[in-house]
């Protein structure tokens, strides 16, 4: 072998050998990245701005804030349904719900028709059931004593496709990740009343 074409195999090699530690780090990178996914170094949430497919539904776009779709974005996030097809079932069984309903919500729907839509918030009694006839769980932490409670926190909330229960609100959460299209966790604050998670998921 001469002298040239030694040091042409030795650049090779060391080329090969930079080639293999630059993979390397990329690989720790990633797994690092894979690792974090979904909360940030402190165990908060992430918020990715998400309108659940409201946008391409045909339904009309109504105002940036104050809109009371958040049953419906939520559902239609976590389940993949079509957005339209969630809203149109929540919207047709409340319809159902407020013509015999005796309680004070049915009673103030029915002086306007118009706060049938989905738009205007849900009643539990009809989001409920939509939920278990998808054979979702509901886990409540209502109950648990002040200072114990579970907060919208990615390190307080199981992995996987969730709804999270708030007051008055309703918000996904996909592995540690807020989709919604406002960010309700108040830096990790907000406690949470319960959540939602799909038949095949192991209860926390």
């Amino acid at each position: 072998m001469t002298e040239v074409e030694r040091k042409r195999r030795q650049r090779a090699g060391l080329a090969r050998t930079r080639a293999q530690y630059v993979a390397e780090q990329v690989a720790k990178l990633k797994a690092r990245i894979a690792e974090l996914e979904g909360s940030s170094e402190d165990g908060r949430c992430r918020f990715v701005e998400d309108d659940g497919g409201r946008s391409q539904s045909g339904i009309a776009r109504g105002p940036a804030r104050g809109l009371g779709d958040c049953v419906a974005r939520a559902i239609a996030i976590v389940t993949g349904k079509p957005y339209r097809d969630v809203h149109d079932a929540l919207t047709a069984a409340t319809v159902r719900y407020v013509a015999n309903a005796k309680d004070g919500w049915g009673k103030l729907k029915r002086r306007d028709v118009r706060f049938f839509h989905a738009d205007h918030g849900v009643a539990r009694d009809v989001s409920v059931p939509y939920m278990q006839a998808l054979g979702w769980k509901y886990t409540s932490t209502k109950e648990l004593p002040r200072g114990q409670g579970v907060h919208l926190r990615a390190d307080e909330l199981p992995r996987g496709r969730l709804i999270v229960e708030l007051r008055r609100h309703w918000t996904a959460v996909i592995d540690g990740v807020i989709h919604d299209t406002v960010d309700y966790c108040d830096d990790g604050r907000r406690r949470i009343l319960g959540y939602w998670s799909p038949p095949d998921s192991a209860s926390r």
